[in-house]
């Protein structure tokens, strides 16, 4: 699902779900790629991998009268070989023009995992169709270790349940911008992860962490710490 993060002030949030239609399609020009919510090719094209949305952002309130529950956005992405949302054009409108604006600006900031061909990151464009439905946020303190295998998730996985401590993990071994702070993400609202991740997040918690989870091309584990004070945001 692709969700909002709740404005402040705000009782309830929007969310995007994607629609997923049965059949695939692909056209290969230039490096472009279009798709409709499906992971790969099939056939003769499997080689060619296509991005998967790993984290979301904010979007507006849906404007008056627009309802909600019948609001079907018609999306046109260009995602580029590190996942970043290089252009995005509605091929639908809300019939407000400030909202359309506010709405795109807030979708460039959505992040994929890249596509790849034989295993080499592409420029693709991506064609997906979302509908707007409402949901309550749900937010957490959370640290976290990225790693781009499975093999060393899963050793990660093995020091923790042993006792290692999760910060001097997160500073050797992850990837992720947050190594320098021993993992530390904040407060974030675990409604704008993908699905796997989400579900895996309401099941801890506090002080327990997950095993490791699918993030795009690379695998990571959280820890729940919101019952540790003694943390304070990245941004503070």
């Amino acid at each position: 699902m692709l969700k909002q993060r709740l404005q402040e002030g705000e009782t309830f949030m929007h969310v995007l779900n994607l629609l997923r239609p049965k059949n695939c399609f692909g056209i290969l020009l230039t490096i472009a790629i279009f798709i409709a919510g499906c992971s790969t090719f099939g056939g003769g094209e499997s080689n060619i991998i296509l991005p998967t949305l790993i984290q979301k952002t904010t979007l507006p309130p849906v404007p008056w009268p627009v309802n909600p529950d019948n609001f079907c956005l018609q999306l046109e992405l260009l995602i580029s070989r590190d996942g970043k949302v290089l252009h995005v054009d509605l091929r639908n409108t809300s019939g407000s023009k400030a909202w359309d604006s506010l709405a795109i600006q807030r979708i460039m900031q959505w992040k994929y995992s890249p596509a790849t061909y034989n295993g080499t990151p592409i420029q693709v464009k991506i064609a997906q169709t979302a509908r707007v439905v409402v949901t309550q946020p749900v937010r957490m303190r959370l640290s976290e270790i990225v790693c781009t295998t499975l093999a060393e998730a899963n050793s990660i996985y093995s020091a923790l349940e042993g006792g290692a401590p999760f910060d001097s993990l997160a500073r050797v071994h992850s990837i992720s911008s947050t190594a320098a702070s021993g993992g530390y993400l904040g407060e974030v609202n675990i409604n704008n992860f993908e699905d796997e991740i989400e579900s895996a997040l309401k099941d801890l918690i506090p002080g327990e962490f997950t095993h490791p989870l699918h993030l795009g091309q690379d695998y990571v584990i959280y820890e729940d710490h919101d019952n540790d004070p003694g943390l304070k945001d990245p941004l503070e």
